[in-house]
């Protein structure tokens, strides 16, 4: 499985970001990521976020690079199969009575690329016990064209991990996806000081609320934001204390 995500990434190196971050997976320099989702009462943690970071000092993130759709797709890929890989250490440990749940974001095209279906059967067929424990956090903006596969992806996905949650940005243009292929939940990301964001999170948030759907509130920035979050109904919350995430190399 390394080996073909390894293969994938060299043949999508097209841009001068994408063959930077070549040479950081080369030379071992990428790290896992685990930022708690905390339940927004109790504040314990609940799920475990998987994220990458590069760097030797693991000081960048996706967010600083200007990656090619090859290059975005085969790391979301990489991703995906490092939180099976710690879902798997987590089982096999004596000292773990109950494995965290690992919530990985990862975009729906990814998934639907012929390279990343067949990466995700490969996946599948490494260990399914495994990839109970993992939660997929879905980007769903996907063309019209591609709904039903996206459709067939969705009732695989939820047949054979432990939730499906998706990644929705403000303002919201997939709320008629989202209440006909309800999620688990669903992971509103934005920032309470900025006042456009704060007119479009209550329309939304009222929606959810009438679908019935639990949602996570991520980039919480502060505890009076956190305060506010748990006021609009969230169920979760990005830790967000930064310095708390705990980080690994990606050890091959």
């Amino acid at each position: 499985m390394l080996k073909k995500l390894s293969v994938l990434l060299e043949q999508h190196a097209t841009t001068g970001d994408d063959r930077l971050i070549l040479d950081v997976f080369k030379q071992n320099h990428i790290d896992h990521v685990y930022q708690a989702i905390r339940d927004v009462k109790t504040a314990e943690p609940v799920y475990q976020h998987a994220a990458l970071r590069f760097g030797n000092q693991g000081q960048y993130s996706e967010r600083d690079f200007n990656f090619s759709e090859g290059m975005r797709f085969s790391l979301d890929l990489y991703n995906l199969y490092l939180a099976l890989r710690q879902a798997r250490i987590q089982l096999d440990s004596p000292t773990q009575n109950q494995p965290d749940k690992i919530a990985v974001p990862i975009d729906a095209n990814a998934l639907l690329w012929r390279q990343g279906h067949e990466a995700l059967q490969q996946m599948l067929a490494l260990d399914k016990r495994a990839f109970r424990n993992l939660v997929p956090l879905l980007k769903v903006n996907v063309r019209e064209k591609a709904h039903p596969p996206l459709i067939s992806l969705l009732a695989r996905l939820k047949s054979h991990t432990a939730a499906l949650w998706f990644d929705i940005a403000v303002p919201c243009e997939q709320l008629e996806f989202i209440q006909k292929h309800r999620p688990d939940c669903v992971k509103l990301s934005l920032s309470l000081e900025n006042r456009e964001n704060r007119q479009h999170l209550m329309p939304l948030v009222q929606v959810l609320h009438t679908l019935k759907l639990s949602w996570v509130a991520g980039q919480v920035s502060s505890n009076g934001e956190l305060s506010q979050y748990r006021l609009l109904g969230a169920s979760h919350y990005f830790e967000y204390d930064s310095e708390t995430s705990t980080s690994e190399p990606a050890k091959r």
